[in-house]
């Protein structure tokens, strides 16, 4: 088991762009905060803040069925967000569970501003996504197979050219 860089051709990533060429919209959960979600909008993505439409207080549930009736995909930082029997995949906008719970950390940072140009581009593409970004930067991502069962995590990080790694799973 190693990292293996992750060959994609251009003609991939011009079918990929084309079939999810919609923009995500983002919702900012109160665990990241309203100043992350003013960056993100500052930077010209849609974003909105928990507080913005009410949700300020209430239950992650409540959290999640907003961003589902509205398409938008959740950033925080509370995992309880991960727990599938609580958020069914096929009832999951998309979330994102970013680092530094704790406070803020440059792994955040980078890590945001990763999400939202990594994501933020192609937002239907992550639709029934949970992603659990960790500090040192590597991305567990949970999606759906075609016959909707779960896949197991995927290990992905990125390469300081942009290139992507992925762990590769022992069979």
């Amino acid at each position: 088991m190693g990292w293996k860089k992750r060959e994609i051709s251009e003609k991939e990533v011009e079918q990929f762009s084309r079939r999810f060429q919609e923009q995500a919209r983002f919702l900012v959960d109160e665990s990241l905060g309203v100043e992350a979600s003013r960056v993100i909008s500052d930077s010209g993505w849609d974003a909105i803040y928990v507080g913005d439409v009410g949700l300020t207080g209430r239950s992650d549930e409540d959290v999640m069925n907003y961003a589902k009736q509205e398409g938008r995909i959740i950033l925080t930082h509370d995992q309880d967000f991960l727990d599938d029997r609580r958020f069914p995949m096929d009832q999951n906008p998309g979330v994102v569970v970013l680092p530094g719970a704790m406070g803020a950390t440059p792994a955040l940072e980078m890590e945001l501003a990763r999400v939202v140009v990594t994501i933020g581009q192609h937002g239907k593409a992550y639709v029934g996504y949970k992603i659990r970004i960790r500090e040192d930067g590597t991305w567990a991502i949970r999606d759906r197979d075609c016959l909707g069962g779960m896949k197991e995590a995927r290990l992905v990080k990125f390469g300081s050219d942009g290139e992507i790694w992925e762990l590769e799973q022992s069979s």
